[in-house]
């Protein structure tokens, strides 16, 4: 399935994360895996959390038909699972089993937002929501801060 280009970012760094994912489950040794996912999450995966929680999730609940606060609590859970592990690996505190343990979850997490979640954020959307969301995914992924509560 053609991924709509408003989500298109999200997907090339959920490509990422299978390849790490990948990587982890077949891990041989702790350091090298620990090293291995923490570049990946300093470089992508932490931002690409703050990205869905902060613009993606907000504005899908914004629309009140098509939203599934369910899938969003199961994404949430993940990611902070994710984070855990990512806080546990960077402490040196990661065995082999967790870093594996984390590939599979990580897969996990990649095939459920891509296979469920998006394919319903894209039919709740209509076509100007999901081009101001593009643009407000290209500002967040650059740094900038997500728009805020209306004051």
């Amino acid at each position: 399935m053609k991924r709509d280009p408003a989500l298109q970012p999200l997907s090339r760094d959920h490509h990422q994360a299978l390849f790490v994912a990948q990587r982890l489950r077949r891990a041989e040794d702790v350091e090298s895996a620990a090293a291995e996912f923490l570049a990946f999450w300093r470089e992508h995966g932490r931002r690409h959390f703050q990205v869905e929680e902060e613009v993606l999730f907000p504005a899908w609940a914004e629309r009140e038909a098509g939203y599934d606060e369910e899938m969003v609590v199961r994404a949430l859970a993940d990611h902070h699972g994710v984070r855990l592990a990512a806080r546990r690996a960077a402490a040196g505190r990661a065995t082999l089993d967790e870093l594996r343990e984390l590939g599979a979850r990580l897969d996990a997490h990649v095939r459920f937002e891509e296979r469920e979640m998006f394919p319903e954020i894209e039919a709740a959307l209509a076509v100007d929501e999901l081009g101001a969301l593009a643009e407000q995914i290209e500002r967040a992924e650059a740094g900038e801060p997500p728009p805020g509560p209306p004051a």
